[in-house]
């Protein structure tokens, strides 16, 4: 009898247990109207004037750390607004133009907004992982630095082709997303993106060398780096970049995700009064 009564009550508690996991569950599931936090840590490449495609043997791997907001809007779409800080660096020792010996580095800001758009719906209940798509718009804040005698001296200023550029210009970017693990209020993605940017001086090189006569010496030397291995310098006019294609840069990241607010939770709030 004792035995039966101890059943019974085990059994009772381990349900009642259920129904209060099952409601939690319920009410921190993620719909139309769900706020999510996520940050994200991962590494850079940077492709441009500097890089060479192909070279895995010198990837230039830098890292980027980014904060994100996302809104639900639908079973499939969701808002986001993201800010980053990304360092990227290249040196040309490393690729088949070694000879002209310049190099960058920068730590740069970025902010966009833009879509996510999840493969299927969320709600789906044969996919216990969905994959999604990212794209937006944005701006980016190029600050292309150099080392050069053991100082670290800032390119743009010095207009190391001639040429007076904005450091503040525009990007688009899109990418992919798939999530690893999840919890009632906690997710882990892995992500990768590539970002445009519309400009070809992120590295501070783009076009020919220019007539360096009259250029202030710090100017001339980060301008043309040949004489740092004791070679002849280029002439004005040779080529220094490509002006065909503009810069850019991939981000790898782990992202960890938080639901800030549900549907299901403010529902719940309501009803206790709170």
């Amino acid at each position: 009898m004792r035995f039966s009564v101890l059943f019974i009550a085990l059994a009772i508690g381990y349900s009642l247990a259920f129904d209060v996991q099952a409601q939690r569950s319920e009410i921190w599931r993620e719909k139309p109207g769900t706020w999510l936090l996520n940050s994200g840590l991962g590494t850079t490449r940077y492709t441009g004037d500097l890089s060479e495609l192909g070279n895995i043997s010198h990837l230039q791997v830098g890292v980027a750390f980014n904060l994100a907001a996302t809104y639900r809007v639908s079973q499939q779409l969701s808002y986001r607004a993201e800010a980053q800080f990304y360092y990227i660096y290249a040196d040309q020792k490393y690729t088949r133009n070694y000879y002209n010996n310049l190099s960058f580095r920068s730590l740069n800001p970025d902010v966009w907004a833009g879509v996510q758009v999840d493969f299927w719906p969320i709600n789906d209940p044969y996919r216990a992982t969905i994959p999604y798509a990212i794209a937006g718009v944005g701006m980016t804040y190029m600050r292309p630095k150099a080392v050069y005698l053991g100082q670290s001296y800032g390119l743009s200023v010095l207009q190391t082709e001639g040429v007076k550029y904005s450091q503040l210009t525009g990007i688009i970017r899109y990418g992919f997303g798939v999530p690893l693990l999840a919890n009632e209020r906690f997710r882990f993605n892995l992500e990768g993106t590539y970002t445009h940017v519309l400009s070809d001086y992120l590295d501070d090189v783009s076009s020919v060398y220019p007539d360096r006569s009259g250029m202030q010496p710090l100017a001339a030397a980060l301008s043309d780096r040949r004489a740092e291995l004791g070679t002849t310098l280029n002439q004005p006019g040779e080529q220094r970049g490509n002006t065909g294609k503009n810069d850019g840069y991939f981000v790898v990241s782990g992202r960890l995700i938080f639901v800030i607010i549900t549907p299901g939770q403010r529902s719940y709030r309501r009803q206790i009064g709170r």
